[in-house]
């Protein structure tokens, strides 16, 4: 277990990731993270890190960690997390994440296709929880999770800055047992999590949507809907082809999220990153969010019973 207090930084890797176009850059950029010591980045591997993984992350100053033999045991008192952790690696950014790090004033988990684009301070203080908006409700369980707990609407987890004071394991094990575990699969049911986990929380907020981008190289919102952090109940499954399509979501953002599709576009995308960085550091802004509405309700529990059903 990390014993020190410091904010830190940790990305899930998966096997090869460093061949992907965007993983090297993504990562070498959030050394324009300020509040942050550089110092404190971590690389969590999903598998065994090969030799040139291992010196990549060495000259790039990440630290490797890992703690597989102690959060198997203490998983033991929760079966129904340690299934979902061995079914979607993505739960290691909850379950491991707040296991080693427990002892962090505030973690930042960040995905490796997150590309930072200026000098920005993070919002670290007088927070449980920070993250982005998504274009959809992109989640996953059974259809009355929408209305017997708390959950916040549309929630992308690309950056979640946390204190891990509020990852409650008990809770996080109901959550598996009641409404995830048995779902066709399980891609989503680790944002489902968070949407339930930052729904208890008082200082939950998201991320500004002119500063901070879910870019998913989808037809789903327009660059002022991706602004107002506006979401959709249903997605558009089109994809955009044409870069001159997608470059107008990049305007005016500093922290961008190149999910599912958009990955095909980072790089494209790189010129215009590279060439609109802004002159002065910037603080990120959020925003505090409320819960589920009733109509969030009925849409999103229409939403995963579909998913489950057809």
């Amino acid at each position: 277990m990390k014993g020190n207090h410091e904010n830190v930084l940790v990305t899930l890797y998966g096997p090869n990731y460093i061949q992907n176009d965007w993983t090297i850059p993504c990562m070498k950029s959030w050394k324009n993270i300020l509040n942050i010591s550089h110092s404190d980045f971590y690389v969590l591997p999903d598998k065994t890190l090969s030799a040139t993984e291992k010196k990549t992350f060495s000259e790039l100053n990440f630290k490797t960690t890992n703690a597989d033999e102690e959060i198997d045991k203490f998983l033991n008192k929760y079966p129904a997390l340690k299934f979902i952790r061995e079914n979607d690696a993505t739960w290691r950014k909850i379950i491991d994440v707040g296991i080693i790090f427990r002892e962090a004033e505030k973690i930042t988990i960040i995905d490796t296709d997150v590309f930072v684009k200026d000098q920005i301070n993070l919002p670290l203080k007088d927070i449980d929880i920070v993250y982005m908006r998504e274009d959809i409700p992109a989640y996953r369980g059974k259809w009355n999770m929408v209305w017997k707990e708390k959950m916040v609407p549309a929630l992308n987890a690309g950056i979640v800055i946390v204190d891990p004071k509020i990852i409650d394991y008990g809770y996080l094990e109901s959550l598996v047992l009641n409404y995830l575990q048995g779902c066709k699969n399980y891609w989503w049911s680790e944002q489902s999590a968070w949407a339930c986990l930052a729904g208890k929380s008082k200082r939950r907020f998201v991320f500004s949507g002119e500063q901070v981008r879910v870019t998913s190289g989808m037809r789903q919102r327009s660059a002022k809907e991706i602004s107002n952090n506006s979401y959709k109940y249903f997605g558009n499954k089109e994809m955009i082809k044409n870069y001159k399509e997608f470059e107008p979501l990049l305007y005016g953002g500093s922290i961008f999220h190149f999910a599912g599709p958009g990955k095909y576009m980072f790089k494209k995308s790189q010129e215009y990153l590279l060439q609109n960085i802004k002159p002065n550091s910037i603080t990120i802004d959020a925003h505090n969010e409320e819960t589920l509405n009733f109509q969030d309700k009925i849409f999103i529990s229409m939403r995963l019973y579909l998913k489950e059903k057809f």
